[in-house]
């Protein structure tokens, strides 16, 4: 979710739960403007960087790279060097929409060249596209674009990716079953390869398949079901994976609750709520 306290807060809250990552927007719980980071925010940030083994931020949704025309570099570039200052170690990005494109292949196209032109130099951060629930002109809802996006990167290893159960489902990938979701892993492992996939979010889908709808719901409480997810975060080839909880709203007494039970599902250590 978005910040909405210090980000020095929110390290201290995940510290204090044991976990080893943490993942915010840097933008309010409205979505309308930016929070603002002092000089002395920063500084005590960076103090408690070393409690942590990756801190992600999920870049705004201005931030549509796939759109010909304000595509949003600028608040891209604004959020990337902000989590550099930060010390962050990865960046999340939905890939966007073909806005201003007469087909999602174009928007493919201008996609893989935002990225080119940010990849050049970067070196302090990972950058990782999300899987998304939408479809049309929406680009990452079919996996197989990831496939046609990597074709055109000059340096396509170092691009990662972020699984979404909620969206894959919402999209129309059926994770209401194990035989689903043995087939929608198989085919990310053929199209992009297991290896490049670093990170889980771990959300259970409150609309039904195929909806397009991207709505959360507690992991086990939605259409997708506990014994699924449990399935998809614990699928072998994908065990190297960080994963991440993006819960609706809750209280903080009943976010601990679902954290402990989650991690009672095999692999636990680099689990996260995000916040």
């Amino acid at each position: 979710m978005r910040l909405t306290s210090t980000l020095s807060a929110l390290m201290d809250k995940a510290h204090a739960a044991g976990s080893p990552l943490v993942q915010c927007f840097f933008i309010s719980q409205g979505g309308n403007t930016y929070v603002p980071f002092s000089p002395e925010e920063i500084a005590l940030c960076l103090t408690k960087r070393d409690y942590f083994q990756q801190l992600y931020v999920h870049a705004s949704y201005w931030v549509n790279l796939a759109g010909r025309y304000n595509n949003g570099w600028r608040p891209f570039h604004r959020e990337l060097e902000l989590a550099k200052q930060l010390g962050f170690t990865h960046m999340v990005i939905h890939p966007g929409s073909a806005t201003g494109c007469p087909s999602k292949e174009e928007g493919i196209g201008y996609l893989a060249r935002a990225l080119n032109k940010a990849l050049v130099q970067e070196k302090d951060i990972t950058i990782v596209l999300e899987n998304t629930a939408h479809a049309n002109k929406t680009v990452g809802g079919d996996i197989q674009d990831f496939r046609k996006l990597l074709e055109l990167l000059d340096k396509p290893e170092k691009v990662a990716f972020c699984l979404d159960s909620a969206h894959a489902f919402s999209y129309g990938y059926d994770l209401s079953s194990s035989e689903g979701v043995v087939s929608f892993l198989d085919e990310v492992d053929q199209s992009i390869g297991a290896q490049r996939v670093i990170a889980l979010h771990l959300n259970d889908s409150a609309e039904a398949l195929g909806s397009r709808i991207d709505k959360h719901e507690v992991p086990g409480e939605g259409k997708i079901g506990a014994e699924n997810l449990k399935l998809f975060m614990n699928h072998p080839k994908f065990l190297h994976t960080s994963v991440i909880l993006e819960l609706p709203v809750v209280s903080d007494e009943r976010e601990c609750e679902i954290l402990q039970e989650v991690k009672k599902w095999d692999r636990s250590e680099e689990l996260m709520r995000d916040r």
